[in-house]
């Protein structure tokens, strides 16, 4: 997610100065989003120049007159393109444990049952904290917290569903050839002859 993108929304919520944006960031959306000051600071003044947020001056009872940036129209306007743009959710055709599942196949040290056994309590355990932690989310004030833990489940229980798939076709799997090497021409490629009659 594009930090830049967040921060507009932010601003777009209420006018704020750097650390207020630290926070509501991270109450906003979590510490798996927590980022570091300096980058916060490094993006306004990027977003500054590029006339998506000002600077204003804000008075304030106990710190004084303090300078908070808010959003600028073009802010808005590019937050809301943002916003509306569809994601395309990557399905992971480079997966690693996908990988582990093929080369364990081909090289023998470990069999696939192995990997797949070592995945799946891997999997399980996380399962165990994210339920944990749905269960200790408050749904009055963390509807939001809750909703993400449980896309976070789901997508486990997928993944724990294509494991038990995986071990149910590893008969199958000694069935399937081993890959060989498909040798690529080198050097040139021929020159195609010209079908023009010469004179």
């Amino acid at each position: 997610m594009s930090v830049r993108h967040v921060m507009l929304a932010l601003l777009d919520h209420t006018p704020a100065y750097g650390y207020q944006l630290h926070g509501l960031m991270e109450s906003t959306l979590g510490d798996p989003w927590a980022i570091n000051i300096g980058q916060i600071y490094s993006t306004l003044s990027r977003l500054e120049r590029e006339g998506l947020v000002r600077r204003r001056r804000k008075a304030e009872a106990e710190t004084g007159d303090r300078t908070v940036y808010e959003i600028t129209g073009e802010g808005q306007t590019e937050l809301a393109q943002w916003l509306r743009e569809p994601l395309s959710r990557e399905y992971r055709l480079r997966d690693t444990i996908y990988a582990k599942l093929v080369l364990s196949n081909l090289s023998g040290s470990v069999s696939p049952e192995e990997v797949l056994q070592a995945q799946r309590r891997q999997l399980l355990s996380e399962m165990h904290e994210l339920t944990r932690m749905r269960s200790d989310a408050d749904p009055q004030s963390e509807l939001l917290w809750i909703l993400l833990l449980e896309s976070a489940i789901m997508h486990l229980e997928a993944d724990l569903r294509w494991l038990d798939m995986c071990e149910a076709r590893l008969e199958d799997l000694d069935a399937i050839p081993p890959p060989r090497y498909k040798g690529r021409p080198r050097g040139r490629p021929p020159k195609a002859e010209s079908t023009a009659k010469r004179s």
